[in-house]
């Protein structure tokens, strides 16, 4: 039995599983035979069940899920971009938000970064801190190297961050070390990766 899908009230002997002549699985147990529609009692007659890989708690009506999703997380301003002001990127010294409001429940296990850099002074790291809510995700206060955390390569960085409930604000707020002059700029998007219920 413990290689059967769980369904909801499902006791031994009761003939949901075989006690009483009748289970709910796409192979018979004894002959190894595929089998859509069994007798859960001899009464009964047929009944219609779902293959393992679609359980659910009633026909029409699938059980709670979780999947591991990406989140973006959007720039509040300036498209995420500081420098060259003349084309819409932030000025020295601003702090940008990036934000995101998930639907469901979320609970973040991983953070990417990306960044882009054009001209010799666009050479700052990203920097800054974390909330889920109101609650700073980090051990203390103070700006972290986001760059180096969030980066794609790197390795052992997996967070486990408070959950989110649905319309709960994560957000990073994002600044750098050196920024950049004239026309050069630095742009990043930022992804959550984490687990979703659904």
């Amino acid at each position: 039995m413990a290689g059967y899908p769980r369904v909801i009230g499902y006791a031994p002997g009761t003939g949901i599983y075989g006690g009483g002549g009748g289970y709910v699985v796409g192979v018979d147990p004894a002959t190894g035979a595929p089998v859509t529609s069994v007798p859960v009692h001899p009464a009964a007659g047929p009944q219609i069940v779902s293959p393992p890989w679609r359980p659910m708690m009633a026909p029409g009506s699938p059980p709670l899920g979780e999947g591991h999703v990406p989140l973006p997380l959007n720039p509040e301003n300036f498209g995420g971009s500081w420098g060259n002001t003349a084309g819409g990127g932030a000025a020295a010294g601003t702090t940008i938000t990036f934000s995101a409001r998930p639907q469901k429940p979320f609970k973040m296990t991983r953070l990417l970064i990306a960044g882009t850099k054009v001209g010799a002074s666009a050479v700052g790291r990203l920097i800054g801190q974390m909330f889920v809510g109101t609650d700073l995700q980090q051990g203390e206060l103070g700006n972290l190297d986001l760059e180096t955390l969030g980066a794609g390569g790197s390795f052992d960085t997996w967070v486990s961050f408070k959950q989110a409930e649905p319309g709960v604000w994560i957000r990073v707020q994002g600044t750098l070390t050196a920024f950049p002059t004239g026309t050069d700029f630095e742009t990043y998007t930022i992804t959550a990766i984490g687990h979703f219920l659904h």
